[in-house]
């Protein structure tokens, strides 16, 4: 009972807000409830770009991005809260395999065969899954700053060797929450949570340190996302990456220059392989969104626009 109350709160009071025009549907899949969002082109709609967050994030994530981007003139968007987050709370384990087919059932409540897809960490490594796995469905794949094997720095490699650790500690986790041990989280608006980073970001030195700190901190995070449910994230986020040979598709791959979790030149020599990749590397740790959106912004756009 405990956790089915937990559940029907969090899916009505950690919905992020909808941008004008935009429309929430929900959409059952393998005993979740799929909390999913779709805004029609301005225009007309050449096809549809869906839009996946990261590890402890939400759909909130791509706010300020469809508020800004002139490709709602020419594209429908589909933007989500990835099942066990936000308003897609469940309680069931969830991989990568997961969530690719969870893509699917929107897709066809969406009435769409096809989508160009785009993620950001945790939502490259689904996009990567997706598009390698379903190449069928998908017009093209953008990666910002993915988590490709070859490309892992010595803070990224010495992550994915605590995975056994994170199991075990999700399996306890788990146990807890199955005997009413549930923790409260609160609602996560990154829209604004980035106009502060930003404030940081800018004055650099300490407050650049700080701002790093803040947004790969774990304690930080679990504010606003299951115990359980984030180490799943950070398993799933360190799973091997397909082979660059079955990228059978357009995909673009957006690097951060900083080096937090990839390394930059590794990654262009990753991209070189993909049989129709492109890169772009811009000024950034791992959230690019938060520290260049604009950048990001015109990287996607021209690209989108070229397929």
């Amino acid at each position: 009972m405990a956790r089915k109350s937990s559940i029907e709160k969090e899916r009505s009071t950690l919905a992020y807000r909808l941008l004008e025009g935009e429309v929430r549907h929900q959409t059952p899949r393998a005993g979740a409830l799929l909390s999913w969002s779709e805004i029609p082109a301005r225009v007309r709609a050449k096809g549809t770009i869906l839009l996946l967050h990261g590890v402890a994030s939400n759909g909130s994530r791509w706010e300020e991005f469809l508020d800004t981007t002139p490709l709602r003139d020419d594209w429908n968007f589909i933007r989500l809260d990835l099942r066990g987050h936000a308003a897609s709370a469940d309680w069931h384990r969830v991989r990568l395999e997961d969530w690719c087919e969870d893509i699917i059932a929107i897709l066809g409540a969406a009435g769409l065969e096809r989508a160009i897809v785009v993620g950001h960490s945790l939502g490259a490594q689904i996009a990567m899954r997706f598009g390698t796995e379903h190449p069928d469905r998908v017009l093209g794949v953008a990666l910002l700053d993915p988590l490709v094997d070859e490309a892992l720095t010595p803070k990224a490699l010495e992550m994915r060797r605590k995975v056994p650790m994170l199991h075990m500690g999700e399996n306890f986790l788990r146990a807890m929450n199955r005997i009413g041990f549930i923790r409260e989280i609160v609602p996560q608006d990154l829209r604004a949570m980035d106009a502060g980073a930003r404030e940081k970001i800018a004055k650099g030195g300490r407050e650049l340190e700080e701002f790093i700190e803040q947004y790969s901190s774990a304690k930080a995070d679990l504010q606003y996302i299951h115990s359980a449910t984030y180490l799943r994230d950070l398993q799933e986020v360190g799973r091997p990456t397909p082979e660059a040979a079955r990228f059978a598709f357009p995909t673009l791959v957006i690097g951060s220059s900083a080096g937090t979790f990839t390394d930059a030149g590794k990654m262009r020599a990753w991209c070189a392989r993909l049989p129709n990749g492109e890169m772009q590397v811009v000024q950034c740790a791992h959230w690019p969104m938060t520290e260049c959106p604009l950048d990001v912004s015109r990287v996607i756009e021209k690209w989108v626009e070229a397929l």
